[in-house]
């Protein structure tokens, strides 16, 4: 049983509205749409080889208070550090928390 207590970070998600942008084409425009207390646990990051150099990846799993508003490829903002979420681990109406899979963007 996960306490509220440990949930102990600040952070705010964000949903991304494309945007016209008068040539044709369209631009990300993410906006804040709540403000959560959730936890954040890395787990084992990973490493491929790119085109030119090794590109490594923190995913992270991370807990918060259940909602219904949350889709993969939101994201989430903690103070200055960006993760997009991958996943989301949802274990019916009767659970008082929700799993994001996330990965740190740089």
């Amino acid at each position: 049983m996960t306490l509220f207590s440990s949930l102990n970070q600040r952070a705010v998600l964000q949903a991304n509205t494309l945007l016209a942008d008068g040539g044709g084409g369209y631009t990300d425009n993410w906006q804040s749409f709540a403000s959560v207390w959730v936890k954040i646990t890395p787990i084992a990051p990973t490493e491929r080889f790119g085109p030119d150099r090794l590109e490594a990846k923190a995913r992270h799993r991370i807990l918060l208070r259940r909602r219904n508003d949350l889709a993969v490829g939101q994201r989430l903002v903690v103070g200055p550090r960006l993760f997009k979420v991958h996943g989301i681990q949802d274990d019916g109406p009767r659970q008082a928390f929700i799993t994001l899979w996330c990965e740190e963007l740089p």
